[in-house]
């Protein structure tokens, strides 16, 4: 990565595919030593690599159902190479989702990804919101 402006882009233009559900415009994006380290997501590395087994995991039934939820980035953060999205994820039923993404760039490509997930409590013990 050049910048801020390209890490910026690139994890813009990876969640664009991912809500679109463009899987494999998604894959695109990943570097080829991809690593998740969301629990959620399966991983081998003596069967598949990282970046196969995110995409897989956004093919699976869970996947799909995130994939299906009303989403909304408020936040996006960008510190060199490192991008932090914050997002608004509302499945159908509930509760909704306050969730951080963090995502690193290297060679143009997201080689890593971490997030962090909340459900949103419903009441909300204080004025100030989620998001």
């Amino acid at each position: 990565m050049t910048g801020t402006t390209d890490a910026r882009e690139l994890v813009s233009t990876l969640f664009d595919r991912m809500t679109e559900g463009d899987l494999d415009g998604m894959a695109e994006l990943l570097h080829p030593e991809f690593v998740s380290h969301n629990p959620r997501v399966a991983h081998d590395p003596a069967v598949t690599t990282g970046k196969r087994a995110f995409v897989d995991f956004f093919r699976s039934e869970a996947g799909q159902r995130l994939l299906a939820a009303p989403f909304e980035i408020r936040r996006v953060l960008v510190d060199g190479d490192l991008v932090a999205v914050h997002n608004r994820i509302s499945p159908p039923g509930g509760p909704e989702i306050a969730a951080v993404d963090l995502l690193a760039v290297r060679d143009g490509l997201v080689v890593e990804h971490w997030d962090v997930v909340q459900p949103v409590p419903d009441p909300l013990p204080h004025p100030h919101g989620m998001f």
